[in-house]
């Protein structure tokens, strides 16, 4: 032993801090030497410090989470209350995972509790410390630690990921060839350790990692199957280095490292003011941490996980012939031979966890933390049933942050129910800078379940999606996606995937998709009936991002509503692909009205407000969209100082412009720092906002009445009281053009004929032949002639026409026309527009000419003319 006298200042410390980080325990609690309390419980300590030939008790704790799992299988049989075990401050270094069965699990309706003791924040580690370090090129300020048998693709440094040695983004040229690249860069022939060089390719929304065989001169040889799996995508493959990574040669950043597994050898170049010699290195060991395994007979239940933090694992397939050949979200391509892309889809692969459950039953993680990890944080795979993960931060993830269910088939039509993923709650975590190392991988990903609540969570920082849910492009529902030949290899079901009925709702989401594209703030795959993704708050989507919600491929059945969404670079809303029908998205706020419907008939997108900026976006869904009250310790904002709520409005009235519209006006509410916007509502439910006075509203049934009162917002989000109410009772009338005869300049097709736009439905539109120039036109023959005031058109878009409307009153083929609204010198801002007659006309034939559709193509959903109204 080395003498006190002689030890380092550091060391002493270290010493000191180790013998004060015993566990503290209140002294209220009476413990026996068999570990039970006097009130009944059954209470197991474990401490750093401790020895696991001892009782567990509070005197005489155990040393092991493994130790104290062994001791709570002798007495949970026998539960009459929770069994707790209380693990005490310190970081809890694992040679091998904890491993749960269903022997486990709480019993008799109580709990297991794997619990920190009160102030304490215990760290489960399957990391190594790394000490060692010596200077081993001066020049170049690089220093060396002797590794051992490690194997690792993360090290952190002073509790912060370091950089695997890498050259910058987008390296000299490479030329893609049969079996990888050759370079313009002669030096790369020299490097050693070739084999575990790896080529890092970013693609649309893929991350492709994929090791080197060999450099022999300019040619550089990528191995195999992760070649010829991650190019099986044609034209979304490895088609350029966006870097390469892992080489001794490639150190030439401060906090870069770089493993030689052969010489055993680590690598570091420090950062300005870091010395290796004084901070903490820890390179992730273990590629798990803990794993709760069930079966469908004997699940795994009853698990309660509090104030734990999960650190340093690592994840090593990528660096064997497979590496990592994304697909999307995490999920890559394994296998050998593999003859095409739609032949692996059973093959792709979810990305691993530190912490995994499987076949499992009330399972709730709640006040943890999961951080500097080489993988995925939480996986709650097949089986799991009425999981609780509440109040959790991911931060510092190398994929995703929480993964929910499966993709295989076993997820989406299992042969037993007793494997369907249900009734899960995802509330209250805080996931931010996650996929750190695989930027295909989400925030959130939820597969193949049935009523998945996720609810109240904040993400943010993060190069790809926020929240993915569902899955399988439209092939695994009942028929298949025609739009795919062959259903893509798919069986084609006639029974519906479990996905259902599941909500997304009150998150908040910003400062998402920074580096991969074809994304979004919540991004949908696959028919979803009663699934509502309602009251988000999202805003600042890059612009790779393609709507801050994204219905995406197969998308059916799915209700869009009252989300806010701000400073969007591109649209706040797309439904992609013909296989997305039947989706609604009605009564959205949000600053950008762009809008794309991509080949998708049959949806609803209506009623939906534009507002000037994210301060006049209703104050009701920003302010409670992500963390609860009781839970905002997790990742506090700034507090504003502005508690005073503006003044109520006063005078509202209420005036019918046509028979579905109305406009609202009042008399504007005051505030001690500016009142930026008003929220609407009828009959108790948010309906429209805007930041002034007056405000329009459509689609109002004819003959109806209305309740609707007001409310003020100001820039701190305070909401006033709600004005005085005001009832309006809309004027009768009939939709003149409903279900007439209508002709076209062209249709789209079958799905888009002009009797779409004429039918009254938002859900179908007339739009005109692919690939046409402007203009387009679409005409009513209404039968007779009609007295007219009024033609309401809705377009499938929120702006970007310029158009005319024109009537005729010929009895026949009409040659004479007379233009009841010129609107070809400018865009429209809005997805409904009025052309109004001062005066009543007389009318048989109504036609509207899309003179620019802003390279869209002429597209209405639906066309109505009203005659006046008494």
């Amino acid at each position: 032993m080395v003498p006190w006298h002689r030890l380092s200042r550091r060391s002493r410390l270290l010493l000191l801090s180790a013998v004060v980080t015993l566990p503290l325990i209140p002294s209220s609690i009476s413990v026996t030497a068999t570990g039970a309390s006097a009130d009944g419980a059954t209470d197991f300590y474990v401490s750093v410090r401790g020895d696991d030939g001892g009782p567990g008790t509070r005197d005489r704790p155990f040393k092991t989470l493994e130790r104290a799992r062994d001791a709570v299988r002798g007495v949970n049989g026998q539960m009459n209350q929770d069994v707790v075990v209380h693990i005490g401050d310190g970081t809890y270094v694992l040679d091998r995972p904890l491993e749960l069965t269903a022997a486990d699990s709480g019993a008799n309706g109580h709990d297991v509790i794997y619990r920190a003791l009160p102030g304490r924040h215990p760290v489960i580690s399957g990391g190594r410390t790394i000490t060692g370090w010596t200077l081993y090129d001066a020049a170049k300020n690089i220093y060396r630690a002797d590794a051992g048998d490690l194997d690792t693709r993360q090290l952190y440094v002073d509790g912060k990921r370091a950089t695997r040695a890498r050259t910058p983004d987008n390296p000299a040229t490479f030329t893609k060839t049969a079996t990888g690249f050759t370079t313009s860069d002669p030096a790369m022939a020299a490097w050693k350790n070739q084999s575990g060089i790896e080529i890092v390719s970013r693609k649309d929304w893929k991350l492709l990692r994929c090791p080197v065989a060999s450099i022999t001169g300019s040619d550089i040889t990528v191995r195999e199957p992760c070649w010829h799996n991650a190019n099986l995508h044609t034209g979304i493959g490895m088609e350029q280095p966006t870097w390469i990574e892992n080489a001794y040669e490639l150190i030439d950043q401060p906090g870069e490292w770089y493993l030689d597994k052969g010489a055993h050898a680590l690598y570091y170049k420090p950062l300005a003011g870091q010395d290796p010699r004084t901070v903490t290195v820890v390179a992730g060991k273990l590629e798990s941490l803990i794993k709760g395994t069930g079966t469908v007979s004997a699940p795994i239940h009853n698990i309660r996980f509090e104030g734990l933090t999960f650190s340093h694992s690592t994840w090593l397939a990528p660096n064997t012939d497979e590496g990592y050949a994304d697909v999307q979200a995490g999920f890559h391509i394994v296998g050998a031979d593999n003859p095409n892309f739609d032949a692996t889809r059973d093959l792709w692969a979810k990305t691993p966890a530190a912490v995994t459950f499987e076949n499992d039953r009330d399972i709730t993680f709640k006040r943890n933390v999961f951080t500097q990890l080489g993988a995925a944080g939480l996986n709650l795979d097949a089986g799991t049933k009425d999981a609780k993960v509440k109040g959790n931060r991911f931060a510092d993830i190398s994929s995703a942050g929480i993964q929910l269910g499966g993709i295989s088939a076993g997820d989406h039509h299992p042969d037993d129910p007793r494997r369907v993923t249900e009734d899960n709650t995802l509330a209250d975590n805080v996931v931010t800078n996650v996929a750190a190392e695989y930027a295909d991988a989400v925030g959130i990903f939820v597969g193949y379940t049935t009523r998945t609540s996720v609810t109240h969570n904040k993400l943010y920082d993060l190069p790809y999606s926020a929240i993915s849910i569902g899955w399988g492009f439209g092939l695994t529902d009942p028929a298949g996606n025609p739009s795919y030949p062959g259903n893509s290899g798919v069986p084609i079901y006639d029974t519906p995937t479990t996905s259902i009925g599941s909500t997304i709702q009150t998150n908040l989401i910003y400062d998402v998709m920074k580096k991969l594209s074809d994304g979004g703030g919540i991004y949908h795959l696959g028919a979803d009936p009663g699934t509502v993704i309602s009251r988000n708050y999202i805003h600042d989507v890059g612009d790779t991002g393609y709507g801050p919600i994204y219905l995406d491929e197969g998308s059916r059945y799915v209700r869009v509503t009252e989300n806010a969404l701000c400073r969007l670079k591109v649209r706040w809303l797309l439904i992609n692909g013909g296989g997305a029908r039947h989706n609604t998205a009605e009564y959205n706020f949000t600053d950008n009205a762009t809008t794309a419907l991509q080949g998708s008939p049959n949806n609803v997108v209506a009623n939906n407000t534009t507002v000037s900026g994210c301060d006049a976006l209703p104050a009701s869904v920003t302010g409670e969209a992500g963390l609860e009250p009781a839970f905002r310790d997790l990742d506090p904002g700034q507090p504003s100082a502005d508690h005073t709520a503006p003044s109520a409005p006063t005078g509202l009235q209420a005036s019918a412009v046509l028979p579905t519209v109305a406009d609202l006006s009042w008399t504007p509410s005051t505030d001690d720092t500016g009142v930026t916007g008003y929220e609407i509502y009828r009959d108790g439910r948010l309906v429209s906002a805007g930041a002034s006075s007056p405000v329009r509203i459509s689609g109002l049934t004819p003959g109806s009445t209305y309740p609707y009162t007001v409310r003020a917002r100001d820039t701190a989000g305070n909401l006033s009281d709600e004005s005085t109410p005001v009832v309006l009772t809309m004027p009768g009338a009939v939709n003149l053009a409903l279900g007439k005869t209508a002709t076209a300049s062209s249709e789209f097709s079958s799905d888009y004929t002009p009797a779409k736009a004429v039918d009254g439905s938002m859900s179908s539109r007339w739009a005109q032949g692919s690939g046409l120039p402007d203009p387009s036109w679409l005409q009513v023959d209404l039968g007779s002639v009609k007295q007219i005031t009024a033609v309401v058109t809705t377009f499938e878009k929120s702006n970007g026409y310029k158009y005319k409307i024109e009537y005729s009153a010929d009895s026949g083929e009409p040659a004479n026309w007379s233009t009841l609204d010129d609107h070809t010198s400018t865009y429209t801002t809005a997805q409904t527009n009025y052309s109004l007659s001062g005066s009543a006309v007389n009318a048989r034939y109504i036609r509207i000419t899309v003179t620019d559709s802003s390279w869209n193509g002429g597209s209405v959903f639906e066309l109505a003319a009203y005659g006046p109204t008494s």
